[in-house]
C-alpha cells in the first residue's frame, strides 16, 4: 500500500472522530508519522481548517445554495494551493483534502447523520402587507395579518411552509415538492405553480384558487387535485372541501389594493377593512348580514372606503381613534 495515502486513510479517520490536534493522536501510526517531522503536524492542521470550513457550512443557519458553492469552491482553490506546495505528498493531499471536500458536499446535501433543516419567517401584522423570497426561490406576497415559516429539511429532501392568512405564491420549479401546512388541518402540495391562499384562522373557509400549475389538496378524509384556472374552498365547520366557479382574479385582487366585491355581506366587507387599516368595526343590529355589495372598492383612505360605502347603502358611521361604529341610518 502506498505509505501517503495510507496516512491520508489515517488522518481522515483522526478528523472524523473529531480530532483536536493537541498532542499526539491515539492513532499510533498517525502518531509515529507527526513525530517523524514537524512539517507533517502543520500539514494536519491545514487539513483540519479545511474539515472545519466544511462543517460550519454544514450548520449554516440560512440555506444559501450560491454562498454554499462559493464556500465549496474556495475550499477547492485552497486544496490545489496546498497541492502545489506540498508535492512530496501529493497522493495524501488527494487522500485527505479530497476527502474533507466530500465531506463538505455531503454535510450540505444533509447525507450525513447531521440534519441540514434549514428555518426562515416573517409575520405581517395588520395594517400592513409585504412580500419576501424564500431560500429555494419562491415569491410570496402576504395580505395583512399573515405569517409564514418555511424550512427545508435536505434528508427528507421537501419544502415544507407553515402558513395563516392571505398569500399569493409563486412556487420554484424543483424537484423537491413544496407543501404548504395549515392549521385546520388541510395541506396543499405542489412542485411549481402559481396560486392565492386565504386561511385565516378566524375564517370559517380556506380558499384556494390555482393559476397556473397543479396542486393536491390533501385532508385525512382524501386527497384532491387542482387545475389551472380552478378553485376549491373546504369548510372548516363541515370538513367538506368543493370546487367552486370563479373569477380567479378577483380573489387576489388584494394585490393591487382591489376589493371585488360579488353580493358581499357588509360583515364580510368589514372583516376584511379591519385587517387592511387595523382597526376594529362595529355592526349595530343586522346590517352586517341584510346589506350586501356588488362592485370594486379601491380607495386609498379608509375614510373613502368608508363615505363609498355610505354612498352605495343606507348606512353612517362615526369614528374613535381605530374604532368605528357603524349603524343604519
Amino acid at each position: 500500500m502506498n505509505t501517503n495515502t495510507h496516512i491520508g486513510l489515517h488522518i481522515v479517520d483522526y478528523l472524523i472522530d473529531g480530532g483536536s490536534g493537541d498532542g499526539l493522536p491515539d492513532d499510533p501510526v498517525l502518531a509515529e508519522w507527526l513525530a517523524a517531522d514537524e512539517s507533517n503536524r502543520t500539514d494536519l492542521m491545514k487539513y483540519k481548517r479545511i474539515w472545519d470550513e466544511c462543517r460550519n457550512l454544514a450548520e449554516m443557519e440560512s440555506f444559501d445554495k450560491k454562498r454554499a458553492w462559493e464556500k465549496v469552491h474556495e475550499i477547492n482553490r485552497r486544496k490545489e494551493r496546498l497541492r502545489r506546495r506540498l508535492t512530496r505528498f501529493g497522493s495524501m493531499i488527494s487522500g485527505a483534502a479530497a476527502a474533507a471536500a466530500i465531506f463538505c458536499v455531503l454535510s450540505w446535501t444533509g447525507l450525513l447523520e447531521k440534519d441540514a433543516d434549514v428555518e426562515t419567517g416573517i409575520t405581517v401584522g395588520y395594517g400592513s402587507r409585504s412580500e419576501t423570497v424564500l431560500p429555494d426561490g419562491s415569491a410570496v406576497k402576504l395580505n395583512a395579518g399573515s405569517s409564514i415559516r418555511y424550512s427545508f429539511n435536505a434528508k427528507k429532501r421537501i419544502r415544507e411552509l407553515y402558513f395563516r392568512g392571505e398569500g399569493f405564491f409563486e412556487i420554484a420549479q424543483s424537484e423537491h415538492p413544496f407543501v404548504v401546512y395549515m392549521a385546520n388541518g388541510l395541506q396543499v402540495k405542489v412542485l411549481g405553480t402559481t396560486f392565492n391562499l386565504c386561511a385565516y384562522e378566524e375564517d370559517s373557509t380556506v380558499q384556494t384558487s390555482l393559476l397556473e400549475g397543479q396542486v393536491e389538496l390533501s385532508l385525512a378524509s382524501g386527497t384532491w387535485q387542482l387545475e389551472a384556472g380552478e378553485m376549491a374552498v373546504y369548510d372548516v365547520k363541515t370538513n367538506e372541501l368543493k370546487k367552486e366557479n370563479a373569477i380567479l382574479s378577483h380573489t387576489y385582487g388584494w394585490i393591487d389594493n382591489k376589493l371585488y366585491m360579488d353580493e358581499m355581506p357588509l360583515s364580510e366587507v368589514c372583516k376584511r377593512l379591519e385587517r387592511q387599516y387595523d382597526v376594529q368595526i362595529t355592526l349595530r343590529g343586522r346590517i352586517g348580514e341584510t346589506i350586501h355589495y356588488n362592485g370594486i372598492l379601491q380607495e386609498e383612505s379608509l375614510t373613502d372606503v368608508l363615505n363609498a360605502l355610505v354612498r352605495l347603502s343606507k348606512i353612517k358611521y362615526r369614528v374613535s381613534g381605530k374604532k368605528i361604529d357603524i349603524t343604519s341610518k
